[in-house]
């Protein structure tokens, strides 16, 4: 009985063997890898170990290969672990096949998928490569377990080139930082990729051992023609973040900073790195930016952004990334930091070098500015036309460009303390509003100028002269409909929740009508919910829209776009009303008054006199109507279909709301009386005739 049991067994066994595929027979069935077979097949050694040991293997796609422009010979061996993991299980570095024995480096991101065999709830990547598919199970001839996955790059070795005698030095086969530091040329590092200046500096300073420490750092050196005098011993440990691995598209889409080798007691120094995307793959760039949150003497408090120009090498201590500027020390002007970033900025650089030079000349004389810096990407989503037009006009572009700078020095910690926040612009009566969306505790900080909402994407730049903030929107050149406007901007979220009732806002959305819109800000109706709750709430809970739509139409005109320039000058020839000059203005719903007073030097209001020299700052604008005088907070709100005025108070009374018995708005009760007059006459009429 044991001799048919143990032949069994032995049936068993060869039938799991012949049915099992080896780690090659196993990726020919999938067609998206015949490429990477091709290449392993060109190897005298490397099909045979594929065959007979054990191994996890990290397979690229025909896709991946063909982006490849490095050397492929030997390139798989760097792509081959001699255990066998699951994606799961995988630990956070590998050592491989290639000579020396580099490692590969394992990041795990949560993903929020559910796990379906025990994967798919992270993104794993290896290196710079993600694992797109995971687990295939294959079994060596020998019956060692054998596990590939599909990635979607090329994992690229650093590997030396041999000198002139043809031998490359063995302490060079698996460099970690310092020893690509200091042989830079081994490794193909030459002409824009030279990184000798920093080298030298850092053997100056005696610092060389700091880049050969232990275990998995990021390094970030930069070339050489972005050096200069003021790296200290504190800047090039503000180039080093410990025990962490930053491969570039580990971090996308993620705000965590690291903190750097110089976060010390004094001195604090974090690292972050972001994405900036491009039309295409190959125009996509990555920044890595230093924040010194304290600062020192020799050291000022604020960001510092760099270009990685050549990123991702791996080393044997984690992976270096080569950068287009020192991290931690300030440009020495605006203007010249403009010129130093030649990717994120380059297009408003040039907009302002071409057709303003004088804004260039500005930006190196004057100290203590503030520039909103639109981002490449912003000129993407521009209307070219628009600015094709203003590019070509000086009055227009001058005026463009000063609305993205303030005469004063303005950070980030300024404008989230505060909450909202609003900056006369050095374009004449303009200014920027901003507004703090502190969500999940990270405040996001949003400005408003020339009728164009922004985003401030990179703040607090620090140069000698000034700070700047990198934005996602060129100021000035609307691409928003009033309904838009009404969507998009934090401060007006109020009205545009009550406009969408019955489709009130709709209308908003025609680009073939003008409106002049005075918008009441949250804080207006705030102050509804203060002072008329019971108003307030008929009106937002959604079941009174006659009643909301009688009262926004009274803070509408339809047909014209009213710039407040414009409304002003209807009031020079306007007659006083209680000592202020008036116009009345034709609403969709009644009639208001417009109003200009000119502030007293104790900020009292006075009537405008011809005497009276009106400027943006002294002056003050409302709008008036059953003795609710609401003032214009944020004039001149450019839509491509009209004008928004936002302003203070809600143009409207207890009355507006009143709800009896059938009645449906504020008309209602005139109507009644209407009718019960006419049933009156009638009757009296019936009365006589009988």
């Amino acid at each position: 009985m044991s001799q048919r049991f143990l032949l069994l067994g032995v049936l068993l066994l060869y039938s799991h063997a012949a049915e099992s595929k080896t780690l090659l027979e196993a990726m020919a069935e999938m067609p998206t890898l015949s490429e990477a077979i091709a290449i392993i097949n060109k190897d005298k050694l490397l099909p045979q170990l594929m065959k007979t040991f054990g191994f996890t293997a990290f397979i690229p796609t025909n896709e991946a290969l063909e982006k490849y422009d490095g050397a492929k010979e030997k390139l798989f061996y760097y792509h081959l672990a001699n255990i066998p993991y699951k994606a799961q299980d995988l630990p956070d570095d590998l050592n491989t096949q290639l000579t020396g024995n580099p490692r590969l480096y394992i990041t795990r991101i949560p993903n929020g998928k559910p796990s379906i065999s025990g994967w798919e709830d992270y993104d794993y990547y290896v290196n710079n490569a993600k694992i797109t598919s995971a687990n295939h199970i294959a079994q060596s001839e020998d019956g060692h377990e054998q596990v590939f996955h599909v990635v979607d790059q090329v994992i690229a070795p650093t590997i030396a080139k041999p000198v002139a005698d043809g031998a490359v030095p063995p302490a060079y086969m698996n460099p970690d930082a310092r020893k690509l530091l200091e042989k830079p040329n081994l490794y193909g590092l030459v002409d824009e990729f030279s990184i000798t200046d920093f080298e030298k500096r850092v053997s100056e300073l005696d610092l060389l051992d700091t880049f050969a420490m232990s275990g998995k750092n990021t390094f970030f050196i930069p070339i050489n023609q972005a050096l200069n005098d003021l790296i200290d011993k504190h800047v090039i440990h503000g180039h080093i973040v410990p025990k962490e691995v930053l491969f570039t598209r580990t971090v996308e889409g993620t705000t965590n900073q690291s903190m750097s080798l110089a976060f010390t007691d004094n001195l604090k120094v974090l690292i972050n790195m972001e994405k900036v995307a491009g039309q295409t793959e190959d125009q996509t760039a990555y920044y890595v930016k230093s924040n010194t949150v304290a600062g020192d003497t020799s050291h000022t408090k604020g960001y510092v952004l760099a270009r990685i120009v050549k990123g991702n090498i791996p080393v044997k201590n984690g992976v270096v990334h080569l950068i287009d500027r020192p991290l931690m020390i300030v440009a020495s002007s605006i203007i010249s930091y403009l010129q130093e970033v030649k990717g994120q900025l380059s297009r408003f650089y040039m907009l302002m070098k071409e057709y303003n030079p004088d804004m260039a000349n500005l930006l190196v004389s004057k100290t203590d500015l503030t520039l909103f810096a639109p981002s490449n990407e912003a000129f993407k989503m521009v209307n070219k036309d628009r600015l094709n037009e203003i590019m070509h006009n000086k009055e227009k572009i001058s005026k463009l460009l000063n609305l993205h700078i303030l005469n004063r020095h303005l950070t980030i910690d300024e404008i989230i303390e505060r909450t909202t926040h609003e900056e006369e612009t050095r374009s004449y009566g303009r200014k920027l509003y901003f507004a703090v969306d502190d969500h999940h505790g990270i405040p996001t900080v949003s400005l408003e100028g020339g009728g164009v909402n922004a985003t401030i994407t990179t703040p607090d730049i620090i140069t000698n002269n000034g700070v700047i903030h990198i934005i996602n929107r060129i100021l000035g050149i609307p691409s928003q409909t009033v309904y838009e406007k009404l969507s998009t901007d934090p401060m007006l979220s109020l009205t545009f929740n009550l406009s969408l009732q019955e489709g009130w806002n709709e209308r908003l959305k025609s680009r073939e009508e003008k409106f002049t819109l005075f918008v009441p800000s949250n804080g207006a109706w705030e102050q509804i919910h203060r002072t008329l709750p019971s108003a307030y709430k008929k009106l937002f809970m959604g079941e009174f829209p006659y009643h909301v739509r009688y009262i926004l139409e009274r803070h509408m005109i339809v047909g014209h776009d009213f710039s407040l320039e414009e409304l002003a000058a209807l009031t020079t020839n306007s007659t006083q009303r209680g000592g202020i000059y008036s116009e009345r203005l034709q609403m969709t719903r009644g009639k208001i008054y417009f109003q200009a007073r000119v502030k007293s030097k104790l900020g009292e209001t006075t009537s405008s006199t011809e005497s009276d020299i009106e400027t943006p700052s002294n002056t003050e604008y409302y709008i008036e109507w059953n003795g609710i005088s609401a003032r214009v907070i944020r004039p001149d709100v450019e839509c491509v279909n009209g004008v928004v005025h936002v302003v203070d108070k809600v143009l409207m009374l207890n009355r507006d709301v009143t709800v009896s018995g059938g009645s449906t708005g504020p008309a209602a009760a005139g109507m009644t009386a209407l009718l019960s007059t006419l049933i009156t006459v009638a009757f009296a009429r019936a009365l006589h005739h009988h």
